[in-house]
């Protein structure tokens, strides 16, 4: 699993792999906050420098520095390290009224796209 904790170095990683990046730190915690309301489960993650999707639980703890997610399988997670996400509920009808957010259909509910390449 992920071990990086060094923003700069998650930043420069992403830079690497990734021409656009489509959401920000602010924007993640944005949507947890809007779809932790619907209610705990689960949720698909793939992060920038692990090779295969992990199952995490929904809503990760928003309860650290702004810049990470506090995650009961893996610690403190930086959300610049998300390169997608996928919960099983169709977020569209939650997050437009908050903003523009990369959403995705899939046959698990809506993808999350954090980078583009």
């Amino acid at each position: 699993m992920m071990t990086i904790h060094d923003p700069t170095k998650t930043g420069k990683l992403a830079r690497e792999r990734f021409s656009v990046a489509l959401m920000s730190d602010a924007k993640w915690r944005k949507l947890f906050g809007a779809v932790e309301q619907f209610g705990r489960g689960h949720m698909i993650v793939k992060f920038i420098d692990v090779d295969e999707p992990r199952q995490m639980r929904f809503p990760p703890s928003l309860a650290c520095p702004k810049a990470f997610m506090d995650t009961i399988e893996f610690g403190p997670v930086e959300l610049r390290a998300i390169e997608w996400l996928e919960l099983p509920i169709d977020l569209a009808p939650i997050v437009d009224p908050i903003g523009k957010f990369p959403l995705v259909p899939t046959e698990f509910g809506t993808r999350v796209i954090g980078y583009q390449s």
